[in-house]
């Protein structure tokens, strides 16, 4: 009985292979389509209505990655931070503070018109990663405070 259940697995694993194999784009689709089934029904964060777990300056924030980039992964990757810093550049929906890359939220554009370089701010965020070559932090999901 389990021999006959795992080649049917394997039968239709076989099957769905050689028809992704001629039809990329709709594969492509339907496993993209598989992935957002099964995780529709999970909670998403929102680091905005959050208590920050970090609150500090982003040149603080920044050296705490250079100086030990693999502690500071251990700590801060997936938290959410409460940054504040002189803002360097604004880049469409990006705002900069020298080695700090905050994705800000589509719900906090609007924001974005009053926030030129110079500017001194708060913005809070999930810290997604770190970026050795540039070193440079990124942090998604950010709101003006």
């Amino acid at each position: 009985m389990k021999k006959k259940i795992l080649y049917s697995i394997l039968a239709i694993v076989v099957v769905f292979a050689i028809w992704a194999a001629f039809n990329k784009e709709k594969a492509t689709q339907a496993v993209v389509d598989l992935g957002m089934a099964l995780t529709s029904s999970m909670k998403h964060r929102n680091p905005a209505t959050e208590k920050a777990k970090f609150e500090m300056s982003s040149d603080a924030f920044a050296k705490a990655f250079k100086d030990n980039t693999a502690e500071a992964t251990k700590k801060y990757i997936n938290q959410a931070v409460l940054l504040e810093g002189e803002v360097t550049t604004v880049s469409g929906v990006i705002v900069s503070f020298n080695n700090v890359a905050c994705n800000i939220d589509s719900a906090d554009v609007a924001k974005l018109a009053g926030v030129k370089p110079g500017a001194k701010i708060k913005v809070q965020g999930l810290v997604v990663g770190y970026n050795d070559l540039m070193e440079e932090v990124d942090l998604a999901q950010c709101t003006i405070k």
